[in-house]
């Protein structure tokens, strides 16, 4: 066979064999798809931890209320050494001036985080402008109300919640006298209106340079002081709370107006430059002799022992006045939790101290109120004034009404009425200020805005 043959056969036998082959397998492609996802992550920074600070604002800078001050924050320190504490003391008997100071910082949103209030109606002025929080949760933690007198309890409690913690009960009708000079002229502290006149009139015959009576009214709340003891006797206790309710009339009311009398007749024998002395320089004029009694609060007790006076030895103290029954005004000094307070874990640590023995009895001891705790025992005053006031607040506490200093009327018709009652004392018009009087009671709506107090 030929060559040429040869090839054709192969030819067409290899054209056989690609045809009879498998098809390719095609080579597999890779897909690639983006998916794009889209997360919010919120980050939060870690809190800073609470600063250990505790601003506080309070009025203590008098002979007696400054070493209290002291005490009072020794005590806190004594727990929690690692606190700075800033204070602003505002000088001012009762708080005059510091309630300035510290309403123009509240006003600013620039609050401490704690400052000093009375309790009654000081107080409830504040919570009306919504600087304080509410602390119900404290006092149950610490079961406070069963520790102090129910009155107490109510001057802290503002529509059903307890807005700070006092740390005393100051009574305020107290006539302090010189008893070197009692003893001398062998006369007895006087308890009732009668007494004080007699008492008044051996003074001033025995002693014609000295005043009788000491008063300072710079302050104005003092001669409101005088006052008020007058009016407790002549009305008795009922009377007293329904006046300050403004439930009474003064206009037609007889009571009110023997009472104004009473302090009419008092002023001859009433220290004549009054209009420009604090409290603590009233009480002064006992310790240089020209003056032989002062009506005053506890607080007294302190400044006398800081001039270097002896309870019982160089003054002596009454409640006055004790009829028709023995009833004590009183009103506490009481710390709180402002509403945006700086620090307030730190101010609560602080409350907890305030309610605390550890606190009190060093505070009370030196500045001179009484415990706010009944289970404090009286012994712990070094005095027997206090002691003997401890004693009976605890085995009386019905006897405690809130002064017109802490206030049952509302604080804004208070301040007004101060003035009202110093100007009394200097140019006594009974009629004029028994006007005035009711016209306040009105003006300030005290029987709508003084609800809020119940006693007994």
């Amino acid at each position: 066979m030929s060559a040429r043959k040869i090839f054709g056969l192969a030819l067409v036998f290899v054209l056989l064999l690609s045809a009879c082959a498998p098809a390719a397998t095609p080579t597999p492609q890779e897909i690639v798809r983006t998916v794009v996802v889209t997360q919010q992550v919120v980050v939060t920074a870690t809190p800073k931890p609470e600063e250990k600070k505790l601003e506080i604002f309070h009025w203590w800078t008098a002979g007696g209320e400054r070493e209290a001050a002291d005490a009072m924050l020794k005590a806190f320190k004594d727990k929690y050494p690692d606190v700075e504490i800033v204070e602003n003391p505002v000088p001012g008997g009762g708080g005059v001036s510091h309630r300035v100071v510290l309403q123009a910082r509240l006003s600013a949103g620039l609050p401490p985080d704690t400052f000093q209030t009375l309790g009654g109606a000081e107080l409830k002025s504040y919570v009306d402008g919504g600087y304080l929080v509410p602390l119900d949760d404290l006092w149950a933690e610490l079961k406070y109300a069963d520790v102090i007198p129910g009155p107490l309890a109510k001057a802290v409690n503002i529509n059903g919640h307890y807005y700070s913690v006092p740390l005393n009960m100051h009574i305020q009708n107290i006539l302090y006298y010189n008893k070197k000079l009692f003893d001398e002229l062998k006369l007895q502290p006087p308890t009732t209106f009668d007494e004080l006149v007699t008492v008044a009139k051996a003074i001033k015959q025995a002693r014609p340079n000295m005043s009788p009576i000491a008063l300072g009214t710079k302050e104005k709340w003092e001669a409101a002081f005088v006052f008020d003891s007058l009016l407790l006797e002549v009305g008795g206790p009922e009377y007293y709370v329904k006046l300050y309710k403004g439930e009474v009339d003064v206009t037609n009311d007889p009571t009110f107006r023997t009472a104004l009398e009473r302090l009419q007749s008092l002023i001859p024998y009433i220290y004549p430059n009054h209009a420009g002395l604090t409290w603590d320089e009233s009480c002064g004029l006992l310790v240089s002799g020209d003056a032989a009694m002062v009506l005053m609060g506890t607080w007294a007790i302190g400044y006398f022992k800081s001039r270097g006076w002896t309870p019982g030895t160089d003054f002596g103290a009454v409640t006055f006045p004790q009829k028709p029954e023995r009833i004590l005004l009183f009103h506490p000094d009481t710390y709180g939790l402002t509403k945006g307070a700086p620090h307030p874990q730190t101010t609560m640590n602080w409350l907890r101290v305030v309610a605390s023995p550890d606190l009190q009895i060093p505070t009370d001891v030196t500045q001179g109120g009484l415990f706010a705790r009944l289970d404090i025992e009286p012994s712990n005053f070094p005095d027997p004034i206090r002691q003997e006031l401890q004693t009976y607040v605890r085995n009386n506490p019905g006897k405690l009404i809130l002064d017109q200093h802490g206030s049952i009327a509302p604080f804004s018709f208070t301040q007004a009425y101060w003035d009202v009652m110093a100007a009394f004392t200097a140019q006594p018009n009974v009629d004029q200020t028994i006007q005035s009087v009711g016209d306040l009671f009105k003006t300030y709506n005290v029987k709508q805005e003084a609800a809020w107090y119940q006693w007994p």
